[in-house]
């Protein structure tokens, strides 16, 4: 079993404004945002939003700015300032970190999302895989018992059919597996394909075979392995199709690039039916790109790095 790790006691809330009755924080200030933010449970009305921690869709208890499109999961504003984990290599502490490019070091996605940042190594963790590899037990909404985390066990994992993966999300009551991309996937996720919202969907229980195909890049699927799904339209696509390769940047994310490449900050947009050329390698920028908004300038968000 793994030791508990133990977080430093510095919270990432600055100020407590007001409080209700049940004693949760109803409006507070936050390190990683400059104005107020206000406690809610409505969910259904914000089902389009995301997270600005951990860039997942609004489905619990949330804060949120009344001034501008900013969001944050109850359980993201309450994690704290500084962490010592069990699972980073160096002694140094890692401290939470906001509104900087990252690649995580442990699910390999890119994202200007919070993550934790070590001290030493300068190495970043993002939010879903620092909640991931928490010791103890972890619900999945995929599956009807908890998982636990086996930092070296070697195995395959349910979600995606990859084999061979050290460090797995693991049942102990039976043989389910998930490394730590599958855990963290949306459970909801939007496409330009679908009007509606793709519901992450476990197994494929349609018996017809010629079914068994991608909607978006129209290539055979598993129907054992997870996909998105719309009920409503049919629709059914791989999670690396809906996904991609940028799932966790915002659009209207500001993303300072080096000077050779452009002078102004660029923003991050999301181009559905225009797809302009890239100012760096020319090829047509599809879905997440960067922008100038002060002249006509595009780039592929892969581009900069």
């Amino acid at each position: 079993e793994n030791e508990d790790e133990e977080s430093a006691d510095v919270s990432a809330i600055t100020k407590v404004l007001e409080w209700n009755d049940a004693g949760e924080a109803t409006v507070i200030e936050h390190i990683t945002h400059i104005h107020h933010l206000t406690l809610s449970d409505r969910v259904g009305e914000y089902d389009n939003k995301c997270c600005d921690g951990c860039l997942l869709p609004i489905s619990d208890s949330f804060y949120y700015c009344t001034q501008c499109d900013f969001f944050l999961h109850k359980v993201c504003v309450e994690l704290p300032k500084v962490k010592q984990v069990w699972h980073h290599r160096c002694q140094s502490s890692l401290v939470l970190t906001s509104n900087e490019l990252f690649r995580c070091v442990a699910c390999g996605y890119w994202s200007k999302a919070f993550a934790y940042k070590c001290e030493e190594c300068k190495k970043r963790t993002c939010l879903r895989c620092i909640i991931a590899r928490t010791p103890g037990a972890h619900t999945c909404v995929g599956h009807k018992h908890p998982v636990f985390l086996y930092n070296e066990y070697r195995g395959g994992c349910v979600a995606c059919g990859k084999n061979n993966i050290k460090g797995l999300l693991r049942c102990k009551d039976c043989d389910f597996s998930l490394d730590y991309k599958c855990f963290s996937l949306p459970i909801t996720s939007q496409h330009k394909s679908d009007e509606h919202l793709l519901s992450l969907t476990y197994h494929d229980d349609n018996s017809y075979s010629e079914s068994y195909f991608c909607d978006i890049c129209e290539e055979r699927r598993d129907p054992n392995l997870w996909f998105y799904h719309c009920a409503t339209c049919d629709t059914s696509a791989h999670v690396k199709c809906v996904i991609g390769r940028h799932s966790f940047f915002k659009p209207g994310n500001i993303i300072e690039v080096r000077k050779d490449i452009h002078e102004h900050p660029l923003i991050v947009v999301k181009k559905i039916y225009y797809y302009p050329n890239c100012g760096k390698c020319g090829e047509p920028c599809f879905d997440l790109a960067l922008e100038c908004t002060g002249c006509n300038f595009i780039i592929h968000l892969a581009c900069p790095r």
